[in-house]
């Protein structure tokens, strides 16, 4: 402040200080600008200026850095002041401000939550509804009974929902005009902390589309944007209409008792089993889809609650009596009886009699042949460990070693096609039977079943064996009769997928001629009855070195090692010398694989062309017997100088 009123300054105060004057010059011999307009004041070392000055007075510096930060530092004050401000006072305040308008706005603000019975009460009625301990609705007038809870939430979430249009007459003289003077229907309300309240319906507006409305405890008439129909329910609406409370997965019997095609399913573990005159598999997607149908089957119509006599309604000597049992023993049971009027339903140990919709009367008609399993065979693939096909010419058995590993253990004992047991599989899983052809079982040799010539069966790895016997083809011959070993049922299957259930030994078994890797083998032979070839590897590099040294074309040795590697054989004939016909004494060509100079793997005899089957005649050396081989396995072996030379 001395340094303000030495030199004449004040806040906000311009004045053009007089530097020249003698008595400034004296103290202060360092000039100052004397176009400014505000002092300068600084802080600073002693003796120097900003300038470089050494005459300026000892305690004072340039302020204008010092200035600068206060000011911003008043700023950054001033804004997380305000922000402070807006969002404890200000935010809380719109909020509020919003919430006290919807609030404003609402006929009856309340939280559902909060109500703990309410009452529909029209001219002729009153429904109530109060909640138990549990939050569960039930009614309690006109009638003690279980109550629907979602119907009775959104119905108490419409009220809260409800908002006024705008507020017609304040202090109505004459609630007539309104139909406010005796209301259509009101719904009275007992809030959980003893409150309560009652809204009155009255005539809807002119306009259409808005209704006339008016709290008990207050004098204004309001007009809302609603209908009668969202709040004038019935009994029937406000009722549970559920007839079992279950689980579909719980369930472990089925049973539907009538005088013709009775009904009995048992679950075994996973699997559904039908028993009585027909004894089946089940298809476990039917039957779980006539679980669940039931399962949420609701009640069409409550007729009586208290009947005199169960006679009048068919129900003394019931029709059909559905019966479901559980694992934990739990039965749920419903009666059907016939009247005049239409069919009717009664739960055991309930004395109400009710009606039911058409689906679950069109459930109840099902017979055993709406569940047998159309699936020809159900299995899981990784579990199957054997498979067995007998047939009229052979009976093959093939076994799982390991997980992807097969052999054939009959006729013959020999590695597995991987490929086609794969095939089979899928082929399997895939097949489907045609129709149903008869149930029981007392005809079986009309379909040739009697004594079947052909059965397929797979065994699983928890020692369950599934079998199918094939018999007679039907007139048309596209359809075999079968049925399963241990069923009554008798179906009918496409030959066309009886064909790809039936693989031979010869399609099952592993046809590959050799088995080596590519890189074991350093040395390819090709010896005709005019020139040898003789190819060799260095690295992963092929010469040609016989009938003449070459360079050769890189892929040529690999190409002709993958040929061999995918050689399959058509068929096989065990014998000691192969006939003249086949030209194998002598060969045509031999093609010799090497893994070593003195190490040979294999070598291949290629003999003569049969021109109807366009295969050729080949044996291996050292094995009895000869193979027939499809013509585009060797005819990459047929070798000339000019296929060796590179482009």
């Amino acid at each position: 402040w001395r340094l303000f009123s030495q030199y004449g300054f004040l806040a906000g105060r311009r004045r053009e200080p007089d530097f020249n004057s003698p008595k400034r010059k004296k103290k202060h011999p360092c000039p100052y600008n004397t176009g400014m307009g505000y002092c300068h004041i600084y802080f600073g070392s002693p003796g120097v200026s900003r300038a470089g000055c050494r005459n300026r007075h000892p305690h004072l510096v340039e302020a204008t850095g010092l200035m600068k930060f206060k000011g911003t530092a008043a700023m950054m004050v001033a804004f997380f002041s305000l922000g402070i401000y807006y969002f404890l006072i200000d935010l809380p305040a719109e909020k509020r401000k919003t919430q006290e308008k919807e609030i404003a706005e609402k006929i009856l603000p309340l939280k559902a939550a909060n109500v703990s019975e309410f009452s529909l009460i029209k001219k002729d009625q009153t429904i109530t509804l109060h909640q138990n301990a549990n939050n569960i609705w039930n009614l309690s007038q006109p009638l003690e009974a279980v109550g629907d809870n979602p119907e009775a939430k959104s119905f108490l979430s419409e009220i809260e929902a409800l908002e006024k249009s705008r507020v017609v007459e304040s202090d109505p003289k004459n609630l007539s005009q309104y139909g406010l003077d005796a209301p259509s229907f009101k719904i009275h309300i007992k809030f959980k902390e003893g409150k309560e309240e009652t809204i009155l319906f009255g005539d809807e507006s002119p306009m259409g589309g808005k209704i006339y409305l008016k709290l008990k405890s207050d004098p204004a008439v309001l007009l809302a944007t609603t209908s009668k129909t969202t709040f004038n329910k019935s009994i029937y609406q406000f009722r549970d209409k559920t007839i079992f409370n279950f689980s579909s997965g719980s369930i472990t019997q089925i049973q539907i008792k009538r005088n013709e095609h009775p009904l009995d399913l048992v679950r075994e573990k996973e699997e559904w089993k039908i028993f009585g005159k027909v004894q089946a598999t089940a298809d476990k997607d039917a039957v779980l889809a006539f679980l669940q149908m039931i399962q949420f089957s609701r009640v069409k119509e409550f007729v009586n609650e208290k009947p005199d006599s169960l006679e009048a309604f068919g129900l003394k000597k019931p029709t059909t009596t559905l019966i479901l049992k559980d694992e934990n023993k739990k039965s749920y049971s419903i009666y059907f009886g016939v009247a005049e009027n239409g069919i009717y339903a009664k739960k055991e140990n309930a004395p109400g009699i009710f009606q039911v919709d058409s689906k679950f009367h069109n459930a109840l008609e099902k017979r055993n042949i709406d569940f047998l399993l159309k699936t020809l065979i159900e299995f899981e693939e990784k579990n199957v460990t054997e498979i067995n096909i007998k047939s009229e010419k052979e009976t093959v058995q093939a076994i799982r070693l390991e997980k992807e590993h097969w052999a054939i253990k009959s006729p013959k004992e020999t590695p597995a096609d991987m490929s086609t047991i794969r095939s089979l599989l899928f082929d399997l899983k895939e097949a489907k039977l045609t129709e149903f052809i008869k149930l029981s079982t007392d005809a079986t040799e009309t379909f040739g079943l009697d004594k079947p010539e052909r059965t397929f069966s797979l065994k699983t790895s928890d020692g369950k064996s599934i079998d199918i016997q094939f018999g007679n083809t039907n007139l048309n011959g596209d359809q075999v009769f079968a049925k399963r070993t241990g069923e009554s049922a008798v179906f009918s299957v496409s030959k066309e997928t009886t064909k790809k259930i039936f693989r031979s030994f010869h399609e099952l078994r592993n046809k590959k001629l050799f088995k080596f890797e590519a890189e074991d083998i350093n040395k390819i032979v090709i010896e005709t009855q005019q020139t040898l070839f003789e190819m060799q590897k260095s690295g992963s590099t092929w010469s040609l070195l016989k009938p003449e040294k070459m360079e050769i074309k890189d892929f040529l040795g690999n190409d002709l090692l993958w040929a061999m590697k995918g050689m399959e054989f058509e068929s096989f004939t065990e014998t000691g010398i192969a006939p003249e016909s086949t030209g194998l004494v002598p060969p045509s060509y031999k093609i010799i694989l090497w893994k070593t100079k003195l190490e040979k793997f294999a070598e291949l005899q290629v003999g003569n062309l049969d021109k109807n089957s366009q295969q050729y005649y080949a044996q291996i050396e050292g094995k009895n017997g000869y193979y027939q081989v499809k013509k585009k396995y060797l005819d990459s072996f047929r070798l000339e100088m000019k296929k060796f030379k590179q482009q």
